[in-house]
Order: C-alpha cells, then sequence, then structure tokens
C-alpha cells in the first residue's frame, strides 16, 4: 500500500445559528483543515485542528468519501461520495450533519469548486469519454451544463465569482480558457497546450486580479508556471515548477519544484523573486495558505508514509497532523477553513 502511495504521488441544510456559531467555534485559534484520509482501504472526509488537535471523522460508508472543499462562509463542505460506478457530489455542515447530495445527472460529478458568494458549485461532469463544466444551484435543485460535451475540467471562479477558468483539451493538446460565470463568452487564452492534471496542476487565480497562473511544458521534463490576463494579454512566464499558491494578501507564492526523485516546496515573492526552499528532501505537494497568511498546509511522504502536514510560513515547525488518502486523482485532498 505504501509503495503504490507514493508511485501515485510522483506523478445546505439549514442549521441554527447556534449550531453554526458551534461548528465554527470548534476550529482551534491555530485553523482547522477538512481532509481526505485513509483507513483499511476506505477513504473519507475529517477535520483536524492545525495544531493537529480535534481529529473527526465526519463521513461515514459504504464508499468512499474525497475531495472535501470549505464554502466561503466555513459552515459547510462540499465533497465527492463514490459508491460502486457512482460518484455525486454532496454537502455536509462543519460538525457533521445535515448530509445530503446535491448532485444526480446521469454520469461521475467530480472536483466541486465554490462560487465566492456561496450560493453555486461548479464541478465537472463525465460521462463515458466526455466531460463538461457543469454549475449547480447549493439551496434550491437545479443544474446547468456551462460548456458542450468534451473535454471540459477544473473549473476555477474568479475572486469576484463573475468568471470561470477551465482547461478544455482539443485535438492536439489541452487549452486554458476562461468563461463568463452563466457559460457565454467562452475564450482560449493559450494556443501551445497546458500541463493538466486536475488538482495538482489547474488554473489558479491571482488575488484580487484578472490573472490567470497556469503550467505549461519546457522541453522534455521541465514545468514552468506562467500568467495571463483575462483578455489574452499579458503572458509571462513566472517561474520553474507547478501548484502555484498565492497568499492571501497577494505578496507571496508557494509552489512546487521537482527534481528527479524530489519535490520540494518553494516560496517567493508574488514576482518570482528570492525563491526560498522550505521542505527537505523528498516528496512535498500542494502548498496552501492558511487563511491568514501564516500558514502552509501541504502533504508529504516521508518514510513512504502520504500525509498532511502543516508548517510556518517560513518553513519553521513541520508538524504531520493526519494520514491522507493516497490515490492523488481525487483532489483536493484537503482544505483550509476559512475564518
Amino acid at each position: 500500500m505504501r509503495a503504490w502511495r507514493v508511485r501515485t504521488i510522483v506523478f445546505c441544510c439549514a442549521l441554527g445559528l447556534t449550531v453554526q456559531s458551534a461548528a465554527r467555534s470548534a476550529a482551534g485559534p491555530s485553523g482547522r483543515l477538512a481532509v481526505t484520509t485513509v483507513d483499511r482501504g476506505a477513504m473519507w472526509v475529517a477535520v483536524v485542528n492545525a495544531d493537529g488537535s480535534g481529529f473527526r471523522r465526519l463521513t461515514a460508508g459504504p464508499g468512499h468519501s474525497v475531495t472535501p472543499v470549505w464554502s466561503p462562509d466555513g459552515r459547510r463542505l462540499a465533497y465527492t461520495h463514490i459508491e460502486g460506478n457512482e460518484s455525486q457530489i454532496y454537502l455536509i455542515n462543519a460538525d457533521g450533519t445535515g448530509r445530503r447530495r446535491l448532485t444526480g445527472s446521469p454520469g461521475a460529478a467530480l472536483l466541486p469548486a465554490w462560487s465566492p458568494d456561496g450560493n453555486r458549485i461548479a464541478f465537472v461532469r463525465r460521462l463515458r469519454s466526455a466531460s463538461q463544466i457543469v454549475v449547480a444551484n447549493v439551496d434550491r435543485p437545479g443544474e446547468t451544463p456551462l460548456t458542450p460535451e468534451g473535454g471540459n475540467t477544473a473549473p476555477a471562479w474568479s475572486p469576484d465569482g463573475r468568471l470561470i477558468a477551465y482547461v478544455a483539451r482539443g485535438e492536439e493538446h489541452p487549452d486554458l480558457y476562461v468563461m463568463s460565470a452563466d457559460g457565454t463568452d467562452q475564450r482560449r487564452l493559450t494556443r501551445d497546450g497546458v500541463l493538466l492534471r486536475p488538482g495538482i496542476v489547474q488554473p489558479a487565480w491571482l488575488p484580487g486580479s484578472l490573472a490567470i497562473a497556469f503550467v505549461e511544458r519546457i522541453g522534455r521534463f521541465e514545468q514552468q508556471i506562467s500568467t495571463i490576463n483575462t483578455d489574452g494579454t499579458g503572458y509571462r512566464r513566472f517561474a520553474t515548477g507547478y501548484a502555484p499558491a498565492w497568499s492571501p494578501d497577494g505578496r507571496k507564492v508557494g509552489f512546487v519544484v521537482a527534481r528527479h526523485s524530489d519535490a520540494q516546496i518553494y516560496v517567493a515573492n508574488a514576482d518570482g523573486t528570492a525563491p526560498l526552499k522550505l521542505t527537505p528532501s523528498s516528496v512535498n505537494l500542494l502548498p496552501t495558505w492558511s487563511p491568514d497568511g501564516t500558514q502552509l498546509a501541504f502533504l508529504a511522504s516521508r518514510n513512504g508514509d502520504l500525509a498532511l502536514w502543516v508548517m510556518r510560513a517560513d518553513g519553521s515547525n513541520q508538524r504531520r497532523l493526519a494520514v491522507a488518502a493516497g490515490d492523488l486523482s481525487q483532489l483536493p485532498v484537503f482544505s483550509w477553513q476559512p475564518k
């Protein structure tokens, strides 16, 4: 099992205000995360405080629960439930109550992404060999396809909720696109292809801007983070690496640089200058900033064990929080609860 994990890496129901407040206050002073963890071959969603306390499982079998994503208000989670050949998106309150199914159309629902106002969730609907971007209303029935069936994936909302970036596969390679949140005005931004592994390598919006970061392959092995504006201007190669994550204030960026069997997390200034390596030699993935910008959560495989870790923004005080799911095709594996 451990060897399999390492190989894989290299690659709402309304509650009263009292209940909602209690769910929010359960987080420790250093923050709280949701994580896909694994036990005896089953994957399920749990929460844990950033200091390692308060570990609690929220979902149960049969089946697997993966890709936990917090709502913008931090009161509930969206996640993907897989049972047999069916995959659908569910909602659950932060205290584990109020579980309900959100999606129901044929096919597999994957990669949920909350709109900034918390009213809608964009996701990928995969049916046979085709996939499309769909939006579901959170508190009333209704699913709206935004793209035609094809090779559309990795939806990412703009900070103001007006646009959705995504990746569409053409005949030759996948490219970065952007569209209005209602599916209109679909525009292709790149022409030479982007590197895509949903969750690990996918579009990322720069805070407070209309610029999008994406990853492209340079040469045979090197991966390059680039940025482009939503009107197609301002293309810039930013840094060698992948999985870019900007700090909440937009002043710093974390990313991964992979060399041979190592994958290291770096933090640099927002313009890519002064990169600083934060992690020791091992496999470290998916740097994600805490809401206050003082910490980074990440996945690490040390001694063959894939786990969720947290460190300070300068790389100090690295600590292991929980075993993480080994299937990195189901992402995100973890997310921070918003303040």
